[in-house]
């Protein structure tokens, strides 16, 4: 009966901080996702920016030539 209360004091802190880790690595995993997707965002948004210059340029050319 000894050992089993020795081995629960020692288990019990030990599936705590693994419980912890997870939760930790989850949180820094959503928050790495946001980061990412954010910069994907970003760099469509700027692609779409450039295209819409690319188009306002052609169009004063041809407004200019007339």
């Amino acid at each position: 009966m000894k050992d089993i209360e020795d081995l629960k004091e020692i288990i019990i802190p030990i599936l705590f901080m693994v419980v912890l880790w997870f939760i930790i690595r989850r949180i820094l995993k959503a928050i790495s996702d946001k980061i990412n997707n954010a910069e994907v965002h970003r760099d469509d948004l700027l692609n779409v920016l450039e295209e819409i210059r690319d188009e306002l340029k052609d169009l004063n050319k041809k407004n200019a030539i007339k």
